[in-house]
């Protein structure tokens, strides 16, 4: 019995060890990377913003996206050679309805998500959200959303192509 709670607690501190690696190495492109491109596009009242830093092998691709008051988010790429280890998602986003919403139902949520990977099968999801309604002050939501425990969810090597898949789709247009 004590070799299996050996075992496990050894097992858990090293994922423990690569996420707080992870989250040091995006703090630390975060204050060292410097701006190589960037490219402004607006069309249709839709405004994007998409950003290439570079810390020695690393990069950092900042997206951001706004049309009116449906829609500001930002989008952040981690990467090293290739491999993308991080991605930080917030801001509100539009909810699209198949039908006219009603009066009660939300047009957007404010979305906080940190996705982290240690390899291309092993990942893990935090993220925290709140529905936007037509006459909520989007600073006092923006309060309750930091206030609230991140829901956690554990991540895949399928979770990862599809992450890399966005990641290509979007890169694209710039």
């Amino acid at each position: 019995m004590n070799k299996f709670l050996i075992l496990v607690l050894i097992i858990f501190g090293l994922q423990t060890d690569w996420l707080t690696d992870t989250k040091k190495a995006i703090s630390e492109i975060d204050e060292k990377a410097i701006l190589i491109n960037s490219n402004v596009s607006e069309e249709n009242d839709v405004k994007s913003i998409i950003s290439e830093y570079k810390e020695r092998e690393n990069k950092k691709i900042k997206m951001e996206f706004s049309h009116t008051k449906l829609m500001d988010i930002e989008q952040i790429f981690y990467q090293k050679n290739g491999f993308i280890f991080g991605q930080i998602i917030k801001g509100k986003d539009v909810i699209i309805y198949k039908k006219k919403p009603l009066k009660n139902e939300p047009y957007a949520i404010l979305l906080d998500s940190k996705t982290y990977f240690k390899n291309e099968t092993e990942g893990i999801n935090f993220t925290r959200k709140l529905n936007i309604y037509e006459n909520d002050k989007i600073e006092n939501i923006r309060k309750k959303l930091n206030k609230l425990e991140f829901e956690t969810k554990k991540l895949n090597k399928e979770d990862y192509i599809r992450l890399k898949e966005k990641f290509d789709r979007i890169t694209k247009q710039k």
